[in-house]
């Protein structure tokens, strides 16, 4: 490490992120790391955060001299501030030199969150010399959360508590196929140590919750991450919200959301593994063994003759992994059967969950039971189908004979009214005057005037 860092006006700089600041990160910057750093290092942090390219997380190179033209500073009071944002955290610094030119990297770092901010030690007691007691005792107060009530139960209504769904589908809800389900297995090898996420995130406690556990679990599954990967992944997208009362609904759900981004932002380490499972050649895709033994994202991708499984899918996958809990092998069959059998390559997700559900209150566990139970009740509901349009052929057909058929009474009835139809049409249409009949009847009215 050097011992002192010079400035100077023509080094060029390059400035990155590593996330974006929400409405807690700036209410941390104000009040709690401006007393610290001063208005002057925190106008040079906002003013690198705006250097950024819209939509990018880096920004284009520029001097050292261009951002003092911007802040009105001398080089001596841009590099005072940035060693204050290095120094308490909000940046940093990477230098690279040749012997033409010498360039840094600013990386910008988000603000800990309020709580904890104050709960670090050195932190909190340089703003309490910054501040003053009194100043500093409202900051606590402002940015403490109060805890719930002892003794707290949920009351929230189930939803079968509150709507009849006896009367929608009486036979989807019967009590011996609803439970079917519940009392089935669904086996899957899980390799994942949640013990080793906890301690790399290092989350206050009660974060994480079993049910929680089960959810981060299977999305490691569908999406292939190690728990070292996971763990980086949580303490960035949970870096403030883990210190908030969230309901374990919102942690599933951000959970999520956060698998889902990963394809816009791959690792290093996501891309090899990856590239690993490309490789890997699945076998028959028509043989359910095949089915049984791959992984949705090996089946899927090589289903759909695709190198990388699409956003879309995956999002399917992680839904009937996590919500309804079919087993891996019952998924790939799923998918098999929506676009192989169905011939259905656009899969929406209404469509697709629909079928999943009904599998679901089924209960398959095997790829090669759902296949074939869903195969018998399709030639069912076609042999159905076929009896229906036999059934109004011969009706519509019936009706066109009986049509032919009308008694002779009926028949000259109706060629008297068409006559007098006819007749009573030629004689409107004689009453009316032509064109030339029409011109010659207003140079008689204008005469007259």
């Amino acid at each position: 490490m050097e011992k002192e860092r010079i400035l100077y006006g023509t080094d060029e700089l390059l400035i990155m992120s590593t996330g974006l600041i929400d409405r807690e990160s700036y209410q941390s910057l104000y009040h709690l790391y401006q007393p610290v750093i001063g208005v002057k290092a925190l106008a040079l942090y906002q003013t690198l955060w705006s250097e950024l390219k819209p939509g990018k997380m880096k920004s284009n190179y520029m001097s050292h001299s261009a951002l003092c033209e911007m802040l009105d500073y001398s080089i001596n009071e841009l590099a005072d501030s940035l060693f204050r944002l290095e120094a308490i955290g909000l940046v940093r610094t990477y230098k690279t030199k040749d012997a033409r030119l010498t360039q840094y990297v600013y990386q910008l770092r988000v603000p800990l969150a309020p709580h904890t901010f104050l709960n670090d030690g050195l932190l909190s007691s340089f703003l309490f010399y910054k501040v003053g007691e009194v100043r500093f005792k409202q900051l606590q107060g402002r940015f403490t959360i109060d805890p719930l009530p002892a003794g707290i139960v949920e009351v929230t209504k189930d939803f079968n508590e509150v709507f009849d769904v006896k009367g929608v589908n009486q036979m989807a809800f019967t009590q011996k196929n609803y439970e079917k389900p519940d009392r089935a297995k669904i086996e899957i090898n899980y390799t994942f140590d949640m013990d080793i996420v906890k301690k790399l995130t290092n989350f206050p406690i009660g974060f994480f919750t079993k049910k929680l556990d089960e959810t981060i679990t299977k999305l490691a599954y569908v999406s292939q991450i190690d728990e070292e990967t996971m763990a980086e992944m949580l303490k960035e997208y949970f870096v403030h919200e883990a210190y908030l009362p969230l309901s374990e609904q919102e942690k599933r759900d951000g959970c999520r959301q956060m698998v889902l981004q990963l394809k816009k932002k791959q690792t290093r380490h996501r891309k090899v593994k990856s590239d690993e499972t490309e490789q890997a050649e699945v076998g028959d895709l028509h043989d359910t063994t095949v089915m049984e033994e791959a992984h949705p994202h090996q089946y899927v991708s090589t289903l759909r003759k695709t190198p990388q499984l699409s956003k879309s899918d995956e999002q399917l996958i992680i839904e009937m992994v996590d919500t309804l809990g079919l087993a891996p092998g019952v998924i790939n069959a799923l998918f098999y059967y929506c676009i192989e059998v169905k011939k259905q390559t656009r899969l929406s997700e209404n469509y697709v969950m629909r079928i999943a559900t009904s599998w679901k209150t089924a209960g398959y566990l095997h790829a090669g039971d759902a296949l074939e139970r869903e195969a018998t009740q399709d030639a069912l509901i076609e042999k159905k189908q076929q009896k229906r349009e036999n059934v109004q052929r011969t009706t519509v057909g019936s009706r066109r004979k009986d049509k032919t058929e009308l008694p002779k009474w009926l028949e000259d009835d109706a060629k008297e009214q068409r006559s007098y139809d006819q007749k009573r049409k030629e004689a409107l249409e004689s009453s009316v005057p032509d064109d030339a009949e029409l011109v010659k009847l207003l140079n008689e009215l204008k005469e007259k005037g």
